[in-house]
């Protein structure tokens, strides 16, 4: 429930990997650790849409560069699986694998399950255990792609919604038109520039290509496709094509013209035939029944799931229901979209829109397992694998009022709600955004430098690490009388209850109680009633508060916000307590 995506593979994953040493870094080994971390993502969103794993394994010495899924970059690898299988072993977390759909096959996606779960016996066993690891990995969680739907992720898919939808569930080709081309590991904008040397190789970004689907350019200009260089004349604008890899090749000056110096060179072609969902799911399984296999396709609109015909749906309509195990979503609550805000007027309304948000994201949560529920096989689920409150599109100076936001109290408060309630309605697995960035604390569990101090939700999940791993279950908690926290007018309303809770029985049979009061200014006194558990009568409590709602540990300042612990005792089964305006209070009944 706890987890977090690791977003960034490259560079050592910021941190977490030290590559001098070929081991986790201690320290943040041991702040994530301590963080109650329960599952990391790897390699993780947006940037490893194009991720291959077949360049990240083996010697260090013999890997090749991969291609950043956001920028088109080219970055390192030297964090691959068994670097990543290492660290997660290290923290004691459970392993979640995004496999990228947009620049792969099924087949070489099948290859990572072998190697990830084969035994020693077989070809990717074998090399898995030349790598240093014999024993299988078993890794059970699988997502094929991540956030595809979004108008900035489409890589080769249409730009029409449905259309996309259609050819990630079961392939097809799509027309290209006027894209740069690049090399298989970059794909900025300089990697499309003629350099004026002979014999220049470029290769499209989205092979396979239907034969003779192309026009390749040079400054707009279009040339011939031929089939051998050596037959072009010194000025003839002739350039040899692979459909299979998308290789464009030009002449040296006596065969075939070298395209001019800086020149541009970009093509229009049909990209596919491409797999889709069905096709991976099919060579998965194969490779390893036990494994779990998730779609990543959950569109979303201003606040809700985006209307009209969803994944499952679909896939019901052409009779593979049962052909995926689970759909993976990214319900973040995004101020602009979801609340029609572009700012923060002040540090109050930063607070009160992450909470707003954060029922707009259950909501969102609740309606795809009502689809899946109604269209899907019967233990199909619903897993969120990011997560977070954020400013998408809101300009530099969104939340100028309220910097801190996101990792001050206010965003744990959002967190601890938000693990509750998915808790609460069957999520089996979550995961918030980033685990350490480049750029310091914003979006992530840790900050993008291993001195940084921890940010409030590390400590409220130190807090609840025993709650959500100490085994047993969720039982129903019911809050009656909840008092409403008023807040400026936005599209999400304006109120939101203040306390949220989930409560579990333990494998020790004692019962645990989380209590998240999202007030930034008012205590909340109430009568807590452990009705049809039996405890010993003292109640251990633990509360994670800070001084303010926008409190937060800084270098100068680093336990500002900190866990407290206390005692009370409820021989008679109730007992009365206050819970602390924007607080996270953990009540604890041993088992008698």
């Amino acid at each position: 429930m706890t987890g977090v995506n690791g977003a960034k593979w490259y560079h050592d994953s910021f941190g977490v990997w030290d590559s001098k040493k070929n081991a986790p870094d201690p320290k943040i080994a041991e702040q994530v650790k301590r963080s109650g971390v329960g599952l990391v993502r790897y390699p993780g969103g947006t940037s490893s849409n194009l991720f291959n794993w077949k360049a990240a394994v083996g010697p260090q010495s013999n890997r090749s560069q991969q291609l950043e899924g956001k920028r088109g970059a080219p970055v390192d690898s030297r964090y691959g699986p068994d670097e990543y299988m290492r660290f997660v072993r290290k923290i004691g977390a459970t392993p979640e694998i995004m496999a990228p759909f947009a620049n792969s096959t099924p087949q070489e996606i099948a290859d990572w399950v072998a190697y990830m779960n084969a035994p020693q016996g077989t070809q990717w066993g074998d090399l898995r255990a030349q790598n240093g690891h014999p024993e299988p990995y078993g890794v059970r969680c699988w997502e094929i792609g991540n956030e595809l739907f979004g108008k900035h992720q489409r890589y080769w898919l249409s730009a029409d919604d449905d259309a996309a939808m259609r050819q990630y569930a079961f392939g097809g080709t799509q027309r290209q038109t006027g894209q740069r081309v690049g090399t298989p590991t970059d794909h900025r904008p300089s990697a499309s520039i003629s350099s004026g040397e002979p014999l220049q190789s470029f290769t499209v970004w989205y092979p396979p290509v239907v034969p003779k689907s192309q026009t390749v350019k040079v400054n707009g200009v279009p040339w011939r496709e031929v089939d051998d260089l050596s037959s072009a004349g010194a000025d003839d604008r002739a350039y040899t094509f692979e459909p299979d890899t998308g290789t464009i090749r030009f002449g040296d000056g006596r065969n075939g013209k070298i395209p001019p110096k800086q020149g541009r060179i970009t093509a229009d072609y049909g990209s596919g035939p491409h797999a889709g969902f069905v096709d991976y799911y099919a060579a998965m399984k194969a490779v390893d029944p036990t494994i779990e296999v998730l779609s990543c396709w959950a569109l979303i609109g201003s606040g809700k799931l985006a209307p009209g015909k969803g994944f499952p749906e679909l896939m019901a309509e052409h009779g593979h229901a049962e052909h995926y195990d689970g759909v993976a979503i990214h319900p973040y609550t995004n101020f602009s979209r979801d609340l029609g805000i572009t700012r923060f007027p002040d540090k109050r309304a930063g607070h009160d829109y992450q909470m707003l948000g954060e029922a707009a994201a259950v909501g969102m949560v609740t309606d795809l397992m009502t689809q899946v529920r109604k269209h899907g096989k019967r233990d199909a689920y619903v897993a969120v694998s990011e997560c977070g409150a954020l400013f998408f599109g809101g300009g530099p100076n969104a939340a100028d009022a309220y910097p801190e936001y996101s990792y001050a109290m206010s965003h744990a408060l959002y967190m601890a709600s938000q693990w509750s309630r998915f808790s609460n309605i069957g999520v089996p697995w979550t995961a918030s955004n980033d685990l350490v960035s480049e750029s310091g604390g914003q979006r992530t569990l840790l900050g993008g430098d291993p001195k940084s101090v921890r940010p409030a939700e590390a400590v409220v999940r130190e807090q609840l690490r025993d709650v959500f791993h100490g085994g047993g279950h969720v039982v129903e908690s019911t809050v009656r009388g909840n008092t409403d926290v008023t807040t400026r007018k936005s599209e999400r309303g304006a109120s939101y209850p203040a306390l949220v809770t989930t409560s579990t029985v333990d494998r020790e049979g004692s019962l645990n109680l989380v209590v998240v009061n999202r007030s930034p200014d008012h205590d909340i006194k109430a009568k807590v009633a452990p009705e049809g558990t039996k405890h010993s009568g003292t109640v251990h409590i633990s509360v994670v508060a800070g001084k303010s709602y926008h409190d937060f540990n800084s270098e100068q300042h680093p336990d500002n916000v900190k866990i407290e612990t206390t005692r009370a005792e409820a021989h008679s089964g109730s007992f009365d307590w206050t819970f602390q305006a924007h607080s996270v209070t953990r009540l604890r009944f041993p088992a008698q």
